[in-house]
């Protein structure tokens, strides 16, 4: 059974890297161990670059009728800051920008390649980005949004189960017919 908070445990675990609970620690990106959940929490001038999780969507879509069975779409966003000190006379973000870039090809390439993720997942149905800057400071910051949409399958087995009784005999009755006095015990 995968849910979604399992794909974004998987997720993060693939931003930080194989290696990262190592000595010396080697992480998949120039975030490090910066990688935040929940997604939208505030960023402090000294953690950049970092990469910020959360889940934005799931949607399921039937299979048919009968066996209760979903492709189910989990929406995981991933957002990247970083910044760069404005030099004397540069009015671009390019600076920040070539970082922003970067890091972007560190975390695709840390999903993308991640085994764990992908043995859980069907398919990696698209992603979807959007960039920003802002060169108006000393500090120039560039921000990148990143929503990852992976298909995951959801049978019957991946919801709760339906209380049962234990059955503990069957008792065999027609109206239409004398009783046969059948009556089978079953051994718990």
């Amino acid at each position: 059974m995968t849910t979604s908070a399992d794909l974004l445990d998987l997720v993060e675990a693939a931003l930080l890297g194989p290696n990262a609970a190592s000595e010396p620690a080697v992480y998949a990106t120039s975030a490090a161990d910066r990688v935040k959940r929940p997604g939208d929490l505030p960023t402090q001038a000294d953690q950049y670059p970092i990469l910020k999780l959360r889940v934005v969507s799931e949607s399921r879509q039937s299979l048919g009728r009968g066996d209760v069975q979903f492709d189910t779409t989990v929406t995981i966003r991933v957002v990247g800051e970083v910044s760069a000190p404005a030099a004397i006379g540069d009015v671009s973000t390019s600076t920040a920008e070539a970082r922003l870039w970067a890091l972007k090809r560190e975390y695709e390439m840390a999903i993308i390649n991640s085994y764990p993720l992908f043995r859980v997942v069907q398919e990696l149905a698209g992603v979807n980005t959007q960039l920003a800057f802002c060169g108006e400071q000393a500090t120039h910051l560039a921000g990148i949004q990143s929503d990852f949409a992976f298909e995951i399958y959801e049978g019957a087995d991946d919801f709760a189960p339906i209380e049962t009784v234990a059955l503990t005999d069957v008792t065999a009755q027609d109206r239409n017919h004398p009783p046969t006095g059948f009556t089978a015990d079953l051994p718990q």
